[in-house]
């Protein structure tokens, strides 16, 4: 199995939670180890054992273990696999013990049943597997414990010569009372007329502007416990023209939404972007991190105002937009919920 740094990193923590938990350790003779360190090393471990108000002994002791139980692959790592990532999907999306239990109260979930790891486990059955992999948008092999992988972009997420199927799906979810709000996220310092002049001439990857999206999600339980989830969408380059004419469309379309879809814009480092499209981080925590809005892709397609940005381009996604079926799936959206009504 690959390790990766932030892997570690989340299983020390994650270990370190259920420390105070643990029986004392035994009393029994240990046998002395002598490990030399590189000076940066050293100052490194140093820095961390003060953070964490502990010896430096014990903190690379820490590391080993942590290490030998990432490698290790028995039936104790794996199931203690399972119940790290239960607690890590749960708290990246700031939802305590409570509305653990509000979540899955119809799969028989307690505070009791979360204090006791063996009942737990027992508790993570496939069909609870299942509703959290459907429920935040993360891999069902990811949680159980058998793959690194949190995401996957599969089909069901690719808004590149899908649209209409794009639209419709934002629709239902406002319709579903969730309130879709979606991010359009581009690379951070991004240079949009560079990209439209390399058009995909040149292989220089360096040169792409990858552009891809996020949806919020609000959810709210029987009991009305409340929070929110996010689906990662498929990213794509901006130096390609058809690629961009497809997500000008898409943008148009949220915007003729009157607000049922809501969008923004922001920027991500390009290596949180990369990490975002291979599925190795949580989006949740990612999008903590977004900060205020950087641009406004309405600025590039909208049938409202004038488009500043890049208009050149702006009529013929304009005529493709009037042409499609765009318009008509709104409507048809609003006369279904009148009809409800």
């Amino acid at each position: 199995m690959k390790i990766n740094l932030e892997q570690l990193i989340q299983a020390l923590i994650l270990k370190g939670k259920n420390i105070e938990k643990a029986s004392p350790p035994s009393k029994g003779p240990s046998v002395p180890t002598s490990i030399r360190l590189k000076p940066l090393t050293k100052l490194f471990l140093e820095s961390q054992a003060e953070a964490l108000n502990t010896s430096m002994q014990s903190l690379i002791s820490t590391i080993l273990d942590g290490v030998a139980e990432t490698t290790l692959n028995n039936p104790s790592r794996i199931v203690r696999t399972i119940r790290e990532r239960f607690f890590f999907l749960f708290e990246a999306h700031d939802i305590d013990f409570p509305g653990i239990v509000s979540v899955l109260k119809n799969y028989g979930f307690t505070l009791s049943v979360l204090e006791d790891p063996i009942r737990l486990v027992d508790h993570l059955k496939q069909d609870v597997i299942e509703h959290l992999a459907n429920t935040f948008f993360v891999r069902p092999n990811w949680v159980s414990g058998a793959d690194d992988r949190v995401i996957e972009l599969g089909t069901n997420v690719r808004w590149y010569k899908n649209v209409a199927t794009s639209g419709r799906k934002l629709l239902t979810y406002a319709e579903l009372d969730m309130k879709p709000h979606v991010f359009f996220i581009r690379r951070r310092h991004a240079d949009f007329e560079r990209a439209r002049t390399n058009n995909d001439v040149h292989s220089d990857s360096s040169l792409y502007e990858p552009v891809g999206l996020v949806v919020r999600l609000e959810r709210k339980t029987d009991d009305g416990f409340s929070f929110a989830t996010y689906e990662v969408w498929q990213f794509e380059r901006w130096n390609y023209w058809r690629c961009r004419h497809e997500l000008k469309l898409l943008i148009a379309f949220c915007d003729q939404t009157s607000g049922r879809v809501r969008f923004s814009g922001y920027e991500l480092p390009e290596d949180e972007i990369q990490n975002l499209c291979a599925g190795r981080v949580m989006p949740s925590k990612m999008m903590d991190r977004l900060g205020q809005v950087a641009w406004h892709p309405y600025d590039y397609a909208t049938t409202k105002h004038e488009v500043t940005k890049e208009a050149d381009e702006w009529q013929s996604v304009h005529e493709d937009y009037l042409k499609g079926p765009y318009e008509k799936i709104i409507k048809e959206w609003y006369q279904d919920r009148l009809q409800a009504i």
